[in-house]
């Protein structure tokens, strides 16, 4: 049973590695000549609406995983639960990011962990403000337009080379509703399965419950 629940927590930390792709160095210098960021003005935050909640199912290495990202003030507040269940182990952990903090939570063990934390630092790349080295450095290309979930998303390629990571996103206003992911010999696909565009989120949605107990600010 501990070997499994090892492979699981594994799994499921692989799973939040594929989308930790984005350094301090991307915060600035996005322009318009960046051929991967949106032609707009400079959106107010990591995605260009206000609010969102995207429920995806993951797949990898023949396991399902269910994962749901809540976000709001255009990304400023974030929150992505996981969930999953390898032969009778359960792992749920949520994390939130606000504030400048990133808090990883066991809603398992009843844990937490918070760290200091900087723009980019959590789950997903931000491709509302690339830089024109990280779009060079990950090799992103824009390859068109397809219709998912009854929106119009930029497919977008990325050939990261120093990741091993390799596959395709649909990205909506910055949000990554499907990805297609190969990472060194690890194959996984993120499905968004629906998608609410500027709901109204309670604000105890990033609150971390009374019942978890932080460790110290590292």
């Amino acid at each position: 049973m501990k070997s499994n629940k090892l492979i699981a927590l594994a799994i499921f930390s692989t799973a939040t590695l594929l989308f930790s792709c984005k350094s301090k160095t991307s915060e600035t210098n996005s322009t318009a000549e960046n051929p991967a960021a949106t032609e707009t003005a400079t959106p107010k935050g990591r995605y260009a609406i206000k609010s969102g909640i995207v429920e995806y199912k993951t797949q990898m290495m023949g396991m399902d995983m269910k994962q749901t990202l809540t976000f709001d003030d255009y990304g400023k507040k974030e929150a992505t639960d996981m969930e999953m269940d390898m032969m009778g182990v359960k792992i749920h952990t949520v994390t939130i990011t606000k504030d400048g903090f990133m808090y990883t939570l066991d809603m398992e063990k009843k844990t937490g962990t918070k760290v200091a934390s900087y723009q980019g630092s959590n789950q997903n790349i931000d491709f509302e403000n690339l830089s024109e080295q990280m779009v060079k450095d990950m090799n992103l290309k824009k390859e068109g337009t397809e219709e998912y979930l009854g929106k119009t998303c930029e497919k977008m390629s990325i050939d990261y080379t120093k990741m091993k990571m390799k596959g395709t996103f649909l990205v909506y206003k910055g949000v990554a509703l499907q990805s297609d992911i190969d990472m060194g010999t690890t194959k996984m696909k993120l499905i968004g399965e629906k998608f609410e565009e500027n709901p109204v989120i309670p604000a105890d949605k990033f609150e971390i419950p009374a019942d978890i107990k932080m460790a110290a600010v590292k």
